[in-house]
């Protein structure tokens, strides 16, 4: 396949994804529901579990706060996977369809910066550590969104600001250790973002659904 006829494959999948907005943000609005309930517990169990040790009792160590926030993005992957899966069932498409294999390419050089950052965390894990990571996770999931917007519908793009902003936020935000002596400042961020936004996100997209049905009935 020459230049030319590949720079015609993708912008045919780039329009295929832009008439398919609507149908992502439904898909993107479960999986948004379940992986901002699932951070808001880890985070009220992780607020609440600290409250409950002895107050001369270690906080909770770097690596098992990462390890745990790791398996609930695992659970959030496979919950999307399965959505994604059977949507595309639905329409007669396959699962890595060309328009997911370009979604994919576009978020892929994103991921390098977590993953790194989190390899490296594992080596060290010290506390002021552990709001670095957080900051990156935040941000860079952030720009993995804003790598789609040109086909992304634009309930997603919005998403994706507010992430980028706000883990830009914790970088410079003035605070030093001795204000979080439990270092449950990183697990009220990923609450907050991974937790609040996406609720806020599914709860937007739903009524909005919601609202463009009763439109389409009411032209019946």
């Amino acid at each position: 396949m020459n230049e030319e006829m590949r720079a015609e494959e993708h912008l045919r999948v780039i329009r295929s994804l832009m008439e398919r907005a609507t149908i992502y943000r439904a898909i993107s609005a479960p999986t948004a529901l379940v992986g901002g309930l699932l951070a808001v517990a880890t985070t009220a169990l992780l607020w609440f579990g600290d409250n409950a040790r002895p107050g001369t009792a270690a906080p909770l160590d770097g690596r098992h706060f990462a390890e745990i926030w790791l398996v609930i993005l695992a659970i959030v992957l496979a919950v999307n996977a399965f959505f994604v899966r059977r949507e595309a069932q639905r329409g007669g498409r396959p699962f890595l369809s060309s328009g997911a294999r370009l979604a994919l390419r576009a978020i892929a050089p994103c991921l390098l910066i977590p993953a790194a950052t989190t390899i490296w965390f594992f080596k060290n894990a010290e506390p002021i550590d552990r709001e670095i990571l957080v900051a990156v996770w935040i941000a860079v999931y952030g720009l993995a969104l804003l790598a789609t917007a040109l086909f992304a519908p634009r309930s997603l793009v919005i998403l994706g600001w507010a992430f980028l902003v706000t883990g830009l936020a914790i970088l410079f935000w003035p605070k030093s250790l001795g204000d979080d002596p439990r270092q449950m400042f990183p697990s009220l961020a990923m609450g907050a973002t991974f937790g609040l936004y996406h609720l806020v996100y599914a709860a937007c997209v739903w009524s909005k659904s919601q609202a463009s049905a009763r439109e389409f009935l009411a032209t019946e």
